[in-house]
């Protein structure tokens, strides 16, 4: 046998033991301090009104060149297809939007509030989860999208098409949860470029389907191309620790449950929105044309204008609302009217630049067949604007705490909805499931401010006086312009251009909130705690 004292090694004493022990564990907590310097960044992320206009102005400018060049793309589509085809491509992505009643379920505006978190170990973790629940959820969304399509037996090209063009949602899904890591940062840079790169991509891809293959299943991939590049870009922005903490290399799906049982009240609020949002269209293509579908979804381009502004305004002010609760009351007040007046602004402006212009508009853009859903558009637009405050209520709550009511109100949107929706559709058409949006979109902004005023322990959340001051200017200024455009001949596009600068001129020079105009609510200022 082997002696074990033969191997010459010479025992340790006590005292160096001690010393080499000692160095062992000054040399881990310097490793450890450099790795998490290296991967996570800094720890407690400074959040400011300031980096929320920032965000907000490079995010709005960033979404008006997307709009236009996704406007762009379905000026083209639309002139290069049948109008039954065009119905066809509108319900498809109708529907894929109607999925995020099963892909997103809320859970974003929930995990916010753990991503504005000073443990950058934490954040890394739930980042994680975060993002392979949504990978899960997005290819859960694909299996629905082509289910739905194949089960109701729609024709084989639309059934074909759905299976390509669902791919946007796989790729969308896990694509939204790093564009919340970087909200959480109020990093929206790279997430204003990534939307314009992709969106610029789809363009051209548009083009070249158009001019090479203008078939259905063929004009549904550049949607795909224009998800797959933004990912691309979000993702190395991520990768160079942009958007705070990188994702961990563990995948905790315990988290999983955590984060679904804390936004279910909101997940139902939000799948609820989603479906009145989206029925009004499945509900025309069941009981009207796809030529009908056609006509009314190109109301939705416009109005969707308005929900990429609110989307931009509302995202980085909702941040800085979660800070904010509870420990700064007073800022969070001043934030909130703030932004609901200069939302207000906006949709009066967009009221009055449109409402009279909506026939030449359609008209110029997609041809004298459009000319007709001159009334659906305007009707939509207009619910956007409510759609614009209801949702700055939402996150309000949500901010705070006080979602829980939201399914209810939710529930109570959708059954109004698909009523009025059954009861007008056979009668008006699609100037029927206009009027049924604008009539819940109000209905829902109603809701949630009264929730809002009643649950909250602040006094003052609701600019009375100001909204009073938007609507009667907004009507004052929209007569006018319909009056020049139908009665004294003026071209529609200088009514389009004067009456919203007149709008937003007046609103400039006129103190609504507390002695402070619109116009000062967009100029740095210091943060009051």
């Amino acid at each position: 046998m082997t002696n074990r004292n033969s191997t010459g090694t010479e025992p340790v004493s006590p005292r160096e033991f001690a010393e080499l022990r000692q160095a062992a564990i000054d040399k881990f907590e310097k490793e450890r301090r450099e790795r998490e310097t290296k991967i996570h960044g800094p720890a407690a992320p400074d959040l400011t009104a300031n980096d929320a206009r920032r965000s907000t102005a490079i995010m709005l400018g960033s979404r008006i060149a997307v709009a236009a060049m996704g406007w762009t793309g379905s000026v083209l589509i639309a002139r290069s297809i049948s109008p039954d085809e065009f119905g066809q491509f509108s319900l498809i992505f109708g529907l894929l939007g109607l999925l995020s009643v099963v892909t997103d379920l809320g859970v974003g505006r929930v995990v916010l509030a753990k991503l504005v978190e000073c443990n950058p170990w934490e954040v890394s973790l739930v980042t994680t989860a975060f993002i392979s629940l949504r990978v899960a959820l997005g290819l859960f969304g694909y299996i629905v999208a082509v289910g739905y399509v194949w089960i109701l037996r729609y024709p084989a090209e639309v059934v074909e098409a759905t299976a390509v063009a669902g791919l946007v949602v796989v790729v969308a899904t896990p694509s939204h949860a790093l564009s919340v890591m970087y909200q959480s940062r109020l990093r929206m840079t790279y997430v204003a470029i990534a939307e314009g790169v992709g969106q610029l991509a789809q363009l051209v891809a548009t083009i070249v389907a158009v001019l090479w293959q203008p078939i259905l299943l063929v004009l549904v991939i550049p949607a795909v191309i224009n998800e797959v590049v933004a990912a691309v870009v979000k993702v190395r922005g991520v990768r160079k620790g942009v958007a705070g903490p990188r994702p961990s290399s563990r995948a905790q799906f315990r988290r999983w449950r955590e984060m679904l049982i804390e936004a279910i009240p909101l997940s139902i609020g939000f799948a609820l929105v989603t479906l009145l949002s989206k029925v009004d269209v499945l509900l025309l293509g069941k009981l009207d044309t796809f030529d009908s579908v056609g006509l009314y979804t190109i109301g939705y381009k416009f109005a969707d204008l308005l929900q990429i502004v609110a989307i931009t305004v509302v995202t980085p002010v909702t941040t800085l609302l979660v800070s904010y609760w509870p420990d700064s009351v007073g800022v969070f007040r001043e934030r909130s009217r703030e932004t609901f007046i200069v939302l207000t602004v906006l949709g009066s402006a967009s009221i009055a630049a449109f409402w009279p212009a909506a026939t030449g508009v359609l008209t110029f853009l997609y041809g004298e067949r459009f000319a007709i859903a001159g009334t659906s558009t305007r009707l939509l637009v207009l619910g956007a604007c409510f759609s614009m405050l209801t949702q700055l209520g939402l996150m309000i709550l949500v901010a705070s705490g006080r979602h829980r009511i939201y399914p209810w109100i939710a529930l109570g949107g959708l059954l109004f909805n698909i009523v009025v929706n059954i009861a007008l559709i056979p009668r008006m058409s699609f100037n029927g499931a206009a009027v049924a949006t604008v009539s819940t979109e109000l209905l829902l902004f109603v809701a949630i401010w009264i929730v809002v005023r009643r649950s909250l322990p602040v006094h003052r959340m609701f600019p009375m006086l100001p909204l009073g001051a938007a609507v009667a200017l907004c009507a004052v200024v929209t007569v006018a312009g319909t009056i020049c455009v139908e009665r004294l001949g003026v071209p529609w596009p200088v009514v389009s251009v004067l009456a919203p600068l007149g709008t937003v001129g007046i609103y400039a020079l006129v103190s609504l909130a507390g002695g402070k105009s619109p116009l000062a609510m967009l100029k740095p200022d210091r943060e009051v705690k």
